[in-house]
């Protein structure tokens, strides 16, 4: 391009050179006389100071402030024939905000005369070098900061003017590229926010193609191998602002072979044509991999600082929901996550069970979400979670509204993503505790953060494993009824746990610290033991020594307590309290005062480099107390059990003399005496008072022998018994007319069968006393045995009518079938208690059939 504003003066010093070769230069060229009258300029020139012609070019406005200075100086040496080099900033005419750093090369220009008429300048740009100057300045004083990349894009834009700046952080592999959006400018916000980006293989192959590329963004979105990301949210914001021309170049760490993508820069521009391959080419020389490796590395280096405080922190914890609560606040911190929930597997229950819960505040800091332990559960084969017990594996769902297996938490958040990472113990067989992150955005998750995540669940496993040994083992202890307290060497307390402290009545802060000597009232063998004279783990019987005041607010507590329950089973320590002595603790004689209470303390040593000991003191109350009830009990069930049949047999003979007394007859035989029929109604009622008498306390034994579990639960002795000598032996007990009532049947065989021998005596004799009772005069009772392979059925039938009133009472029918109904359960627990059976049967004519089945001799166990 030619600009003529003048011939120039001394052509002749331009000697063979041509106009032309300064026209199609790049380096700015301008010519002046020594009154700064711009003579010639050619077109760089121009565009570097910002203006269209040559006659507009004003070198006072160009060269102001300090230029100014220079350019003075620099004229007097081209007056003196001088040739000079020298750095400037110029500030452009048409933004003179803006200033443009070149170096300048002046030559004087010389008339025919050789006098020096004006000046020739070649002007060297060096705006990109002192842009690059600049990031690097600015990269050395703010890295580490997060106002890094903020900086270094307005310091490009003031030089490569753009619209809109990404930086988009990479994860590569062998299988996929995956970007995220970590930085804009001017900042904008997604409308439809998407984290994380996979590029296909065509995508990818572009990208790896070349370091960076100049493009129509309008022409580029539309063809392959991008028209498939058209119709992303961002691709579509980013097309409603008109946005023309892109410009991008990538970031990468390392060399040869171990050289990857870390990041991708990206400028774009509303100017059509914004950019051409000299843009590109100055774009790939500016020192910005430096400016965004700090920038990552910052980030990084964030990250790795607040996982060594997680592990931190994670070892100071001692209760599972303590830990679980750490790791959710620490890795919402870490990776800037919407929520974090810990989740652990109760393989009992089949349920997965939340623990804790964290999600992101305003300022990124984590804000516990109030989430409690068992708030939230589901089955362990359900949902995303249940896949990741099932197959040991991390679960990452891009979208969970295309995911069949998500199930919406209650909590009301709305949840796009979903990223679940197991933890998994030494063992390696299942799945303990499972990181869940929920995260409102699509794909919030890449297959870095899987792998990182993965990395951490691992190096967590071993402390959530001790955390949650040492939660079993601390409840364990803490929850044992027996009083447990560790020592050191010297015997202050170290450790107690509830019991302990219900037994000193102090609580856990009191005690601490203490002496265990200071809490009994002869303390010699504890002393041996600090003398190393006593060696055994039996420390014996000792006496708790308890505060007064204490002891008062202990047992008042405990007899209010008690005051509900029975006096037999109330504790003696209270009842004590109240001034009123236990029949229980009176059994052996001791009487204890209101301050003190015995125990039994055992010893175990902690290993030598820990040093120390471990006691238990075990409360002999309750110990000689069961003690006592196991007597009580055991002699209660035998008495009630071998009352059953001699009660039912007398109760059986008062029936048959009150009816026999009642009878048409008697009252026929007896008319002609009436002293004599007075003294028969005096009997009869003295016989209903007896009967009477005998029915309550034939009640209250079988009521007893029922409801008394402790004993008739406990297995009997069982022996081989010849049943058929059993049942002999049984019929020669009855009264002559009685046993004439009982036919039995096929007993002429040897049948040996695995019983109680008492137990069997309790059944047979309640049944056959029931049925001889209820038959009829001239009724018969059978008794069959009926031997089989692995059991022998002892079958017992006789009449049992129904029953009916007569007057005020019940005759004898009545009785009997009460007596059955009422021994009914226990009959059935004895039989079972033999390993055998016990069936009821109703035949035709009022037949009432009892069957009762036991292992025959030999097949027992």
């Amino acid at each position: 391009m030619d600009h003529p504003a003048r011939e120039p003066a001394g052509s002749t010093a331009w000697g063979p050179m041509r106009r032309e070769v300064f026209d199609r230069s790049r380096i700015a060229v301008i010519q002046r006389d020594l009154s700064n009258h711009v003579i010639y300029a050619n077109a760089a020139a121009l565009a570097m100071c910002g203006v269209k012609e040559v006659q507009d070019l004003r070198l006072d406005q160009v060269f102001a402030g300090e230029a100014g200075r220079v350019l003075a100086e620099e004229t007097r040496h081209r007056r003196q024939g001088e040739l000079g080099a020298y750095r400037v900033t110029l500030t452009r005419q048409d933004d003179p905000g803006r200033q443009v750093a070149v170096e300048v090369t002046g030559l004087p220009v010389m008339d025919e005369h050789d006098a020096v008429v004006g000046s020739l300048g070649f002007f060297r740009s060096l705006q990109y070098q002192a842009l690059g100057d600049d990031l690097r300045a600015i990269t050395l004083r703010h890295a580490g900061h997060e106002s890094l990349l903020p900086l270094v894009a307005q310091a490009l834009h003031r030089e490569l003017p753009f619209d809109l700046m990404f930086v988009s952080r990479v994860v590569e592999d062998r299988d996929a590229w995956e970007f995220e959006i970590v930085f804009n400018y001017p900042p904008f916000e997604q409308q439809v926010p998407t984290a994380w980006y996979a590029l296909d293989g065509d995508q990818r192959a572009f990208m790896e193609a070349t370091e960076g590329g100049v493009h129509d963004f309008e022409q580029v979105m539309s063809n392959p191998p991008w028209s498939s990301m058209a119709e992303e949210p961002i691709c579509r914001q980013m097309a409603a602002m008109n946005l023309k021309t892109s410009m991008w170049r990538r970031i990468t760490r390392g060399e040869g072979d171990r050289k990857r993508t870390v990041a991708i820069m990206t400028l774009l521009s509303r100017t059509r044509d914004a950019y051409d391959e000299t843009h590109l080419a100055q774009f790939n020389q500016l020192p910005l991999v430096e400016a965004v490796l700090c920038s990552l590395d910052f980030s990084e280096r964030a990250r790795s600082q607040r996982q060594l405080r997680m592990f931190r922190d994670l070892n100071r914890c001692v209760d599972i929901q303590g830990a679980c609560r750490c790791l959710a606040d620490a890795l919402v911190e870490i990776f800037d996550w919407s929520r974090v929930s810990l989740f652990r597997i109760d393989s009992a229950r089949e349920k997965v069970v939340r623990v804790a819960s964290a999600r992101r505040g305003d300022d990124g800091l984590a804000i516990d979400t109030g989430a409690s332990w068992g708030d939230y559960q589901q089955h362990v084969d359900e949902g995303v979670l249940g896949r990741v017990v099932r197959t040991l594996q991390p679960q990452k769902v891009p979208d969970v509204r295309q995911d069949p297996d998500y199930i919406e938490t209650p909590d009301g958040e709305s949840i796009r993503s979903e990223l679940a990472v197991p933890i998994v113990f030494s063992d390696g067989e299942r799945v303990r505790f499972i990181i869940n992150v929920d995260d409102p955005r699509i794909s919030a998750f890449s297959r870095e953060h899987v792998r990182q995540l993965t990395d951490i669940a691992q190096e967590l496993a071993g402390a959530m494993e001790r955390i949650s040994d040492l939660t079993l083992l601390a409840e364990c202890v803490d929850n044992a009824s027996d009083p447990i307290i560790a020592t050191d060497a010297r015997l202050r307390i170290r450790r107690v746990n509830r019991a302990a402290e219900m037994l000193f009545d102090c609580n856990r802060s009191a005690l601490i610290g203490k002496s265990l000597l200071e809490y009994f009232e002869d303390p010699r063998p504890l002393e041996a033991l600090l003398d190393g004279t006593e060696a055994g783990e039996r420390i014996g019987e000792l006496t708790v020594r308890i505060a007064p005041g204490a002891s008062a607010t202990s047992a008042s507590s405990a007899a209010a307590a008690s005051s509900q329950a029975s006096p037999a089973f109330a504790d003696p320590v209270a009842l004590q309290a109240h001034g009123s002595e236990s029949s229980l603790a009176g059994v052996d004689g001791m009487h204890a005062p209101a301050s003190s209470r015995s125990v039994f303390v055992t010893r175990r040593d902690f290993p030598e480099r820990l040093g120390g000991h471990v006691f238990v003191a075990r409360d002999l109350a309750p110990i000689r107390r069961s003690v006592q009830l196991e007597f009580l009990e055991q002699t209660a069930y035998e008495l009630a059990v071998e009352t059953q049949a001699p009660l039912s047999l007398a109760m059986a003979w008062f029936e048959r003399q009150i009816e026999a007394s009642m009878s048409p007859t008697a009252h026929r035989a007896g008319s002609a005496d009436a002293a004599d029929a007075a003294d028969a109604a005096a009997l009869t009622t003295d016989l209903v008072s007896v009967l009477r008498q005998l029915g309550r306390v034939k009640h209250a034994f079988t009521r007893l022998a029922m409801y008394n579990r402790e004993a008739r639960n406990r297995s009997r002795q069982l022996c081989t018994i010849r049943l058929d000598s059993e049942l002999h032996a049984l019929l020669a007990g009855l009264t002559v007319t009685e046993r004439a009532k009982v036919q039995p049947q096929t007993f002429d065989q040897v049948v040996e069968i695995e019983a109680d021998h008492t137990q069997l005596h309790i059944v047979v004799e309640s049944l056959l006393s029931g049925l001889l009772r209820a038959a009829p005069e001239t009724g018969k009772v059978l008794l069959t045995l009926v031997p089989d392979d692995q059991t022998v059925f002892l079958r017992l039938q006789g009449k049992m009518p129904p029953g009916r009133r007569r007057g005020n009472r019940f005759g004898s029918l009545e009785a009997a079938q009460a007596d059955i109904r009422l021994a009914h359960p226990l009959i059935s627990r004895l039989m079972k208690g033999q390993n055998g059976s016990f069936k009821v049967n109703a035949l035709p004519d009022d037949v009432t059939e009892f069957v009762l089945g036991f292992p025959r001799g030999g097949t027992h166990g």
